[in-house]
């Protein structure tokens, strides 16, 4: 089983042949329906949604057919490493769109791409960037918006959770199968790039299949990290938006890049 192997085993959430992903897709619709009601989009009859390590373009997907449903037309943009999930995003979508893929990080260059109103990046993504990344990606960011355009992140307090609350274990299961068991282990710490490593193993066997670098972000450090580069922002925590299958919102708008 290689790490490819491992993500497509941990993507259900937003595999849209899943049970749960259509759920959540529906509790996404839902909450773009709320941020359009409370005007947290830039205001215009035409927007241009770019969705950063989209997966199956399911957020992405979900904000365009609200913004169709409140008459706004819009354009997706996705951006992802993995073309195969990127092609899946028509299943959510029901009619034809204007709907564009590129395959490539959301480090490289974006202004490639164009210029976007709506950046998104949902799905508890930010584990995978160590600060210097994180530094790097609210500025290419920043950079491909529009003077009042808005970034928003789904997020959790990772720090709060595993550390304060004492939730944090070296070891964890992670995928359970008809006759195996994959599990990771901490296996140090880098206090150079303020990443942990984990190890996934296949048990019984203890087979390494690969390691990953996690990064345990809290709420605020992201905020003020978007500071830097907006003028506005601001954490939306789930008890407020009210959704129970949407995570906090990281909520930045009006970059203040200049760009290149």
């Amino acid at each position: 089983m290689s790490l490819e192997e491992l993500y497509s085993y941990l993507r259900g959430y937003m595999d849209p042949g899943s049970e749960t992903a259509r759920k959540r897709y529906m509790a996404l619709k839902a909450f773009f329906n709320w941020t359009v009601k409370k005007t947290l989009l830039p205001d215009g009859r035409r927007l241009r949604i770019l969705d950063l390590c989209a997966g199956t373009g399911i957020a992405g997907a979900a904000l365009l057919e609200v913004l169709k449903e409140w008459g706004v037309e819009a354009s997706l943009t996705l951006v992802d490493k993995r073309k195969e999930d990127i092609l899946k995003v028509e299943s959510w979508l029901s009619g034809e769109g204007e709907v564009y893929g590129a395959v490539m990080d959301c480090l490289d260059d974006l202004s490639k791409l164009g210029e976007f109103d709506v950046a998104l990046m949902w799905g508890y993504t930010m584990a995978h960037f160590d600060p210097y990344q994180a530094a790097d990606l609210f500025t290419n960011v920043s950079r491909v918006l529009t003077p009042s355009g808005v970034f928003m992140i789904e997020e959790m307090d990772r720090f709060g959770t595993f550390f304060y609350r004492g939730a944090y274990r070296e070891i964890v299961p992670e995928v359970r199968g008809e006759n195996y068991t994959v599990v990771s282990l901490d296996e140090g710490y880098d206090p150079l790039r303020g990443v942990i490593l984990r190890g996934y193993y296949r048990l019984p066997g203890w087979e390494k299949i690969g390691e990953i670098e996690t990064r345990y972000w809290d709420l605020a450090g992201l905020a003020g990290m978007g500071k830097l580069v907006f003028e506005k922002v601001k954490i939306i925590p789930r008890k407020e938006h009210g959704n129970v299958d949407v995570g906090d919102i990281l909520y930045f708008r009006e970059p203040k890049t200049q760009r290149a």
